[in-house]
């Protein structure tokens, strides 16, 4: 039986793990919706392999559907938001792409039943002015760099739809295998992708086959999983709360490792989406009493 320690463990390494994708994507010397392919495609292979190890492939009937367009939404969400790491700066893009609460939020009443109540609203004020400052900060820098951020805000909302689908299937579907054919519809879509955008596939050094591996291996199926997993064991607030700490993390490792600060109107931008996020994601009283 897991006990509450080693569940926080757990999620403690989902992020850390999810907190490399930015980093590792910057570091590969290729196209970037190649690499958001070669993700797909090798977690998919590590996925298939696992999943089918424990008999969780093929899924039941009535999950194929369903976690096929989640898949077309997964691809959507990386092919925008990989590519908009080289057009704007890491920790605009990754901030950005960390407002998926909020359009959880907006599509809750009419896919999940959940209304939107009164106190959303300070959520939204305080999210959506950050991503103002964010926005107006990089137009003013460059047309490009307000397209990053656009294509980040995209990426955010596609992942909101593959997330209430998931909500919606995962109690018919065993985790892994649903992983595995939901990183797999993605993985094809964005193939089609590169060859129909007549993208080179291929890294330009063999060395970029390293961060592709490590982005295939740390964030998505390490990170990712361990997040699916953890919400079976904790409250899905905390687990979403923890997810906030991905763009310090993907900031500070970019710092590190490629020596790229934010730009200085980011940080209260960042400060904003973010501190709206926790608000909403702290459990309220009515529902920390039940």
């Amino acid at each position: 039986m897991i006990g509450r320690c080693g569940a926080l463990c757990g999620l403690g390494l989902a992020v850390v793990a999810i907190s490399w994708g930015a980093p590792l994507a910057r570091m590969t010397e290729a196209a970037p919706l190649a690499v958001a392919m070669w993700r797909l495609v090798l977690a998919t292979a590590f996925l298939v392999v696992i999943a089918c190890g424990r008999r969780e492939l093929p899924l039941p009937p009535g999950a194929i559907r369903p976690a096929l367009w989640a898949g077309a939404l997964l691809a959507v969400h990386f092919g925008l938001w990989i590519p908009s790491l080289f057009l704007t700066s890491v920790s605009a893009s990754v901030v950005l792409v960390t407002t998926t609460p909020l359009w959880v939020l907006l599509l809750s009443p009419r896919f999940l039943g959940v209304p939107i109540r009164a106190s959303n609203l300070v959520t939204f004020v305080l999210a959506i002015a950050g991503v103002a400052i964010i926005s107006w900060g990089d137009f003013e820098l460059s047309p490009r760099a307000l397209l990053g951020d656009a294509m980040a805000l995209g990426g955010a909302f596609a992942v909101a739809g593959y997330i209430v689908i998931g909500k919606r299937i995962r109690t018919r579907a065993p985790l892994l295998g649903y992983l595995a054919a939901v990183n797999g519809m993605a993985a094809v879509l964005l193939v089609v992708a590169v060859l129909l955008s007549g993208t080179p596939p291929w890294p330009r050094t063999a060395i970029s086959w390293l961060p592709l591996l490590g982005m295939a291996v740390g964030p998505t199926v390490v990170g990712h999983t361990m997040l699916n997993w953890a919400l079976a064991h904790l409250e899905a607030y905390r687990v979403n709360l923890a997810v906030l700490l991905e763009p310090v993390g993907a900031t500070l490792l970019t710092w590190a490792l490629l020596g790229e600060t934010p730009p200085l109107h980011v940080v209260p931008g960042a400060a904003l989406v973010l501190g709206g996020l926790v608000l909403e994601m702290l459990p309220r009283r009515s529902e920390a009493a039940g």
